[in-house]
């Protein structure tokens, strides 16, 4: 019986063990995932700054268009 007790211990350890590594592992990744979107954020805010920027451009384009075919 206490052989028993003693395996099943053992076996406890072992998947205590197993489960602080895969808990380890998760959490590696966990952080290397919020990195990997906050640089995709950062990507995907200088994208719209210049996409707006080049709406307004295009904006101001059609505008200067507009007037001068107002007065021909």
């Amino acid at each position: 019986m206490e052989e028993l007790l003693n395996k099943m211990m053992l076996q406890l350890e072992r998947m205590d063990a197993k489960i602080d590594r895969i808990q380890h592992t998760m959490e590696s990744h966990h952080l290397e995932n919020i990195d990997s979107n906050n640089r995709l954020l950062k990507v995907i805010h200088s994208m719209n700054d210049r996409l707006d920027f080049q709406r307004n451009k295009i904006t101001k384009i059609e505008e200067d268009i507009y007037l001068l075919k107002q007065k021909h």
